[in-house]
């Protein structure tokens, strides 16, 4: 994490001073909204519009940042979201930002990873980057009150090792997961999984195709039993979700 922090072309210090002036230009919209952060190589754009729809069962207003610029891009959204009366904020964000520091000093209530697909092999670090996987590791070391881990990722025991102040939740086909993904089934126009959760035992739908589907309906699931949301909600704002390209 030190190596990163030395080499992402950003010094925390100078990101430190910055992040406290603009949570302090923009009101600091944190104190009141919560943020959930998604990261991932693939499916974090579409895990965090299942949030969102998940979320807006019981808060409309709920925010949804893709990929911020930038920190005061980040803070400027989240003003325009605080202003709006939303609860919660969220944030998809890629390893790039994440190893530049965008969220220093924001409180994170909920990290979910959807995969991680790089070897922890791969060392290149340039000066605007970090291996991937290790910037990733950021947004679980800030101490999220709950982690949303794939436990059939190649690098979970890399993100396993930072503890969440309240509770680390994993899902997969690993029957060792909190949320289990039975098994799935794929159509022209969509994919169907059956996941067991908390002794319970339940289908979830999608438009969106794939395999890769199933993982992605399961980390929003379980992100949305993390935030007390019944199960009915969760089924409702997956299958809510309508591709832009269907």
């Amino acid at each position: 994490m030190a190596e990163i922090e030395k080499k992402s072309g950003i010094k925390p210090k100078l990101q430190k001073a910055k992040a406290k002036f603009l949570a302090s230009y923009y009101s600091n919209p944190a104190k009141d909204v919560r943020i959930i952060a998604v990261t991932g190589d693939h499916g974090r754009d579409i895990t965090a519009h299942y949030l969102q729809n998940i979320l807006k069962s019981k808060d409309p207003k709920t925010g949804l940042i893709i990929d911020p610029k930038s920190t005061s891009d980040l803070y400027k959204q989240l003003y325009k979201i605080w202003r709006t009366g939303a609860d919660h904020a969220v944030i998809s964000v890629d390893s790039n930002g994440l190893a530049n520091h965008l969220f220093y000093g924001l409180p994170i209530y909920i990290a979910v990873l959807t995969d991680s697909t790089e070897p922890k092999a791969v060392a290149t670090i340039t000066s605007m980057s970090a291996p991937a996987e290790e910037a990733k590791a950021i947004l679980f070391n800030t101490q999220p009150y709950f982690s949303i881990l794939n436990r059939d990722d190649a690098n979970f025991d890399l993100f396993a090792k930072y503890p969440a102040k309240t509770a680390t939740f994993t899902y997969g086909h690993s029957q060792d997961s909190d949320l289990c993904i039975n098994r799935f089934k794929l159509y022209k126009m969509g994919t169907e999984a059956n996941i067991t959760y908390s002794g319970q035992k339940f289908d979830i739908a999608t438009y969106a195709t794939g395999e890769e589907s199933a993982h992605y309906m399961a980390a929003a699931a379980l992100a949305g039993f993390a935030l007390d949301f019944d199960k009915d909600a969760i089924i409702d704002g997956i299958a809510d979700y309508e591709p832009t390209n269907k």
